[in-house]
């Protein structure tokens, strides 16, 4: 891994564990609120009740919001790109708590690249020397990953996630176009949001 890689890595580790870290009483409460306004209902439809939530107001940020141009991570990040991420990584979190993951468990940082990741954590854990058939889920992370093997995963996995983040690049610079860019932002992060959400919802379910 060239330096360059190290250095975007630290850079979305810093960047992730500074919003978990902000999210946790937040993310709490929410969920409690949640539960007293859907007495009743079960994970899943609970679960799925806030990727439709988080995924309308990504989608939302992504239509107003606007940064022009291309990123070089981790030099520049635009304002957009860390509003989608800091939703993304509310809701995951979420999902997390709702199927009963305490928001501060020490496994969460790795949950969410993992999640962030999406298709791309398979490969990821391939470099690691773990072969997942399926859909990279919670059970199957706590049967093969050791500390040694987690270490690895949060130099690897935030490499991924920064290649999306190109992506996303374009969405901005499409919003240099005035009007024209609007459509463009809110279904990209309306997509990739939800992308997360069900991502989120088959790991901590244990579907694949």
């Amino acid at each position: 891994m060239s330096s360059e890689d190290t250095e975007g890595g630290n850079w979305l580790t810093k960047i992730v564990d500074w919003m978990i870290d902000n999210s946790i009483g937040d993310v709490t409460i929410y969920i409690q609120e949640l539960r007293k306004k859907n007495v009743g209902i079960s994970n899943d439809d609970l679960a799925r009740k806030i990727v439709n939530r988080k995924t309308l107001k990504n989608g939302l940020v992504g239509a107003a919001t606007s940064a022009g141009g291309f990123i070089t991570l981790p030099i520049a990040v635009p304002a957009d790109l860390i509003a989608s991420w800091k939703i993304q990584i509310f809701m995951a979190m979420s999902i997390a708590h709702v199927y009963g993951l305490e928001p501060d468990n020490a496994d969460l940082r790795t949950d969410v690249y993992l999640i962030l990741a999406g298709d791309s954590a398979k490969e990821a854990l391939k470099r690691v020397g773990i072969e997942i058939s399926k859909g990279v889920t919670k059970k199957a992370i706590q049967k093969y990953i050791t500390r040694e093997i987690m270490i690895k995963i949060w130099k690897i996995v935030p490499q991924k996630i920064i290649t999306k983040a190109g992506q996303k690049s374009m969405t901005s610079f499409m919003r240099m176009v005035p009007l024209a860019g609007i459509p463009v932002g809110f279904i990209f992060d309306y997509i990739a949001t939800r992308t997360v959400g069900i991502t989120a919802i088959h790991y901590y379910s244990g579907r694949g």
